[in-house]
């Protein structure tokens, strides 16, 4: 089992596909169940939460083999990147 961050955009999506290729089960972190519901369809394991939620990410991470993480973008941020600390401390 391979959990996949971010598995409704681009990357995650790409990443996801590929697992699912090569005949790997995927579990995903999602906030919306509804945009996720494809992924659903083809047999990925949706796990409700978010980025910033420390006991979902808990949840996600349980039993998997390997996790895709990347972090999302902050357009503006703070002088100390205190956003990306906190999500990373989350995952941490």
């Amino acid at each position: 089992m391979f959990l996949v961050m971010g598995i409704t955009g681009k990357v995650g999506g790409a990443t996801a596909e590929r697992l699912l290729a090569y005949g790997k089960e995927v579990r995903a972190l999602v906030r919306n169940r509804e945009k996720a519901s494809s992924w659903a369809n083809q047999g990925v394991e949706l796990v409700d939460g978010d980025w910033n939620d420390s006991a979902a990410i808990e949840r996600a991470l349980k039993g998997v083999e390997g996790a895709f993480v990347m972090l999302q973008a902050v357009w503006a941020p703070s002088p100390d990147f205190k956003e990306a600390r906190g999500v990373i401390a989350n995952y941490v």
